[in-house]
């Protein structure tokens, strides 16, 4: 695949998957009433929002912030724990929209191997 190509790949889900996660840090850390209720739907406590919203924000910039790629790492495994936990809980809660954290995955995924392919060319 051209480099080009690659770094548009990468840039424009890994600028997705941070705007959506800068968002959420937002949504979550300021308990939106919206986010309260999805937790509450989904049985977790409204506590668990101050815990997410947080690691949220913090990944959003480690995946935008080239200087450290083992943190760089760690961030795209906790965006990954993250949207598979709540494909699943949708999943298993039989709410219609499971999908969407799966979608978001395929993003994540996306991002991840094109980072990896451009950090490989830098070798």
């Amino acid at each position: 695949m051209n480099k080009t190509v690659i770094k548009v790949l990468y840039w424009a889900t890994t600028g997705l998957i941070a705007v959506g996660n800068l968002f959420g840090a937002y949504a979550y850390t300021s308990q939106s009433p919206q986010v309260l209720e999805g937790l509450a739907h989904l049985g977790y406590p409204g506590y668990l929002a101050l815990i997410l919203g947080p690691a949220k924000g913090l990944s959003a910039l480690a995946l935008l912030y080239p200087k450290f790629p083992r943190l760089k790492e760690w961030a795209y495994a906790g965006v990954t724990f993250n949207v598979l936990g709540a494909g699943l809980s949708h999943l298993l809660a039989k709410d219609p929209n499971f999908a969407t954290p799966f979608i978001f995955l395929v993003l994540v995924a996306v991002s991840y191997t094109t980072w990896r392919k451009l950090e490989a060319d830098k070798a």
